[in-house]
């Protein structure tokens, strides 16, 4: 990801695109090898598709501030305050996103199955509320990189919970139904990013994004007190 900013400022975003898409093509031919037969689902009990439960709730208010609306504001909060080393550094970030995940979500996993996993949510979403928060206010470095930081270490948690609310044959549909809320909402979040930091202050809608998973976690917590 630096590289890629590097190259960004050197040659311009247009060849890096051609790169991507040469590679994407290759995935295309390669692709060739995947069955060509789909998973024989029809034995799992249920209906096919069912409402979100508090986690799912949880995932795409994840989706939408963490995975869209911070990436998507990344740039342009680097870009308003740094200047010319913005897209060094929005690399850096995006870097340390994925290093987070390898060294840290462990460590996610162990906090979990020691203080438990809804505890855990709790917790790490009020500190993900207060790093976007930072991140908005021109604390952009520091937030961004609280915001990786607590991102891997909950990335563990989710699926924990997921698992044991749903035992049984209902586990994996339940687990790939939580993946597609979380995604739906990464892929809601740069619009609404598009659509508010133009015309609202960055610390309002960070703030607000912030908020919301909080309170979700607050009733993933409660949703558990009531099961157990």
């Amino acid at each position: 990801l630096p590289l890629g900013g590097w190259l960004t400022l050197w040659a311009g975003p247009r060849p890096i695109f051609l790169i991507l898409a040469g590679c994407c093509l290759v995935g295309v031919w390669m692709a060739r090898g995947l069955p060509a037969v789909g998973h024989d689902l029809h034995s799992t009990p249920g209906r096919r598709f069912k409402w979100p439960d508090s986690v799912a709730v949880w995932s795409f208010i994840e989706g939408v501030a963490l995975d869209g609306l911070f990436i998507f504001g990344l740039s342009i909060q680097a870009q308003k305050l740094l200047g010319g080393d913005a897209v060094l550094i929005a690399g850096g970030l995006m870097a340390l996103r994925y290093v987070s995940e390898m060294l840290l979500s462990p460590l996610g996993g162990r906090a979990a199955q020691r203080f438990g996993a809804t505890s855990m949510l709790l917790l790490f979403s009020f500190l993900s509320a207060l790093a976007l928060t930072a991140f908005g206010s021109y604390w952009v470095i520091v937030g961004a990189a609280a915001v990786l930081v607590l991102r891997a270490l909950q990335l563990p948690l989710v699926t924990t919970l997921v698992a044991e609310r749903n035992p049984g044959s209902m586990r994996v549909s339940a687990l790939a139904s939580n993946a597609v809320w979380r995604d739906i909402g990464a892929g809601l979040g740069p619009l609404l990013a598009g659509l508010l930091l133009p015309i609202a202050s960055a610390s309002w809608v960070f703030g607000l994004a912030g908020a919301a998973i909080a309170v979700s976690a607050v009733f993933c917590w409660r949703a558990k007190k009531s099961n157990g």
